[in-house]
């Protein structure tokens, strides 16, 4: 028997699949949770004041790199390997392992809904925030920082209200391909 029609394969690659969709989905959650809360509230404990809001952004661009470098490339990796597997369960010679392939292919196209939303939702105000932090690098006015704040905290809160899609859709991308394994 062929390694790629082996039954027990196939059930391992989908559990492979889901696992890494739940792990960028938790990435994503880690983001919303963790990271821009501690970048918003963050203090200087010695002096009980606020980081400078340039630093915030700072913060905010290297998380932003992070989350282009890891979970778009495992994003990217995702989508390759859930077409994989759509193709090997459609193709696979056991009818009841073939007509799981539908569940799979629903998951591929869940989690593609991803790439348009970022790009809609996400994208923009992390552009701004970007973009901010370079007009705070070259201000002349000393107090830019401080006015800046306002506007910062709120697309921080624009972020994580966009940012729920970003783990909502690979969420439910993990429960059509749960249905997949399991029935």
């Amino acid at each position: 028997m062929d390694v790629l029609s082996n039954p027990t394969f196939i059930k391992a690659f989908v559990a492979l699949n889901i696992t890494w969709i739940a792990v960028v989905a938790g990435c994503a959650i880690s983001m919303y949770i963790f990271s821009i809360p501690v970048i918003s509230k963050a203090q200087d404990q010695d002096q009980h004041q606020h980081h400078s809001t340039t630093i915030m952004l700072r913060q905010f661009h290297d998380l932003i790199n992070r989350g282009t470098k890891y979970l778009q490339g495992g994003s990217r990796i995702q989508a390759v390997l859930l077409v994989i597997l759509v193709y090997l369960t459609y193709t696979h010679p056991d009818p009841e392992i073939a007509s799981r392939w539908k569940y799979f292919a629903a998951a591929t196209f869940i989690g593609a809904q991803v790439a348009w939303y970022e790009v809609v939702f996400v994208f923009p105000t992390n552009d701004r925030l970007i973009e901010m932090e370079s007009e705070l690098k070259t201000a002349n006015d000393a107090d830019a920082d401080r006015k800046a704040r306002a506007e910062v905290l709120r697309l921080f809160d624009k972020w994580r209200y966009w940012h729920v899609g970003r783990i909502v859709i690979p969420f439910a991308a993990v429960g059509v391909g749960m249905v997949g394994l399991l029935w």
